[in-house]
């Protein structure tokens, strides 16, 4: 009787032991994993940031309007024909695009925000030098952050349609190529939005169109997430995509408190 009591409490001590290996080698994997991810976030930050910055010295202004033109031409032709050659391309052959749209974008909101602020703390019914430069910090930084909220919210899609991808993974330059581009329809109502400071009556056109445009804007990144992200005869992908904006809106709620709007 002893000795069968012996027993079972050495198989429990030994099954507790194994246990606590196995749990040792599971926290081991997972460290070792991070490392490696972490790893490749730095190497695709790298390669983001270099490649860039050799677009940027291989400017050609009037090759490059030319360029963006047309491509804007046979974008609006087929959205989606034009969505899947940039997501299929690997070279990065459409990032000057991608920055003449992003530019295009934030020199937009740029305009917004500065006319806006001159309207009101210069020449509207309070308005003065002394009212403008008392509130000249608030609206810098209001202005820092309306144009910081576009650059996040492309790199946020953009990190977790990489993170989401399987075997063989594009690169974060590549998606972050595409979401740009899929937020062509968003960019031409930050142009339009511009109508809005020569009257607030046109805010009742402006308005709606920013909704349809933001609704076209999400359907060509639903096609955009699933090129990188769903396999073949993948009945799940909808629910990818719905926990990718699922996040993103999450983080969106976040950073709304820090007064910057996604």
């Amino acid at each position: 009787m002893e000795e069968n009591r012996e027993n079972t409490q050495e198989d429990i001590k030994q099954e507790e032991e194994t246990q606590a290996e196995v749990k040792e080698e599971k926290q081991e994997k997972v460290s070792n994993s991070f490392e490696v991810h972490k790893e490749e976030l730095k190497k695709e930050a790298t390669n983001t940031v270099n490649q860039v910055k050799d677009t940027f010295k291989q400017t050609d202004i009037k090759k490059d309007s030319k360029e963006a033109k047309g491509f804007f031409t046979s974008f609006c032709k087929n959205p989606l024909q034009k969505l899947k050659e940039v997501t299929a391309d690997t070279n990065n052959k459409f990032l000057k695009i991608a920055i003449i749209i992003l530019v295009i974008w934030l020199v937009a909101i740029l305009l917004h925000n500065v006319i806006h602020i001159a309207s009101v703390y210069l020449f509207g019914y309070l308005g003065s030098a002394s009212y403008f430069f008392k509130h000249l910090f608030s609206n810098f930084l209001g202005i820092i952050k309306s144009l910081i909220a576009p650059v996040i919210t492309i790199a946020l899609l953009s990190g977790l349609i990489y993170g989401f991808q399987k075997g063989e993974k594009k690169s974060f330059l590549s998606i972050a190529i595409s979401i740009v581009i899929a937020k062509i329809p968003v960019v031409i109502a930050s142009v339009v939005n511009l109508l809005t400071l020569f009257g607030s009556s046109v805010t009742k056109l402006t308005s709606p169109f920013a909704g349809f445009c933001t609704v076209l804007s999400t359907v060509l990144l639903y096609f955009v997430t699933k090129d990188y992200v769903a396999e073949k005869e993948d009945n799940t992908f909808f629910w990818k995509f719905a926990l990718i904006i699922g996040i993103f809106y999450a983080v969106k709620f976040v950073f709304s408190f820090l007064g910057i709007y996604l």
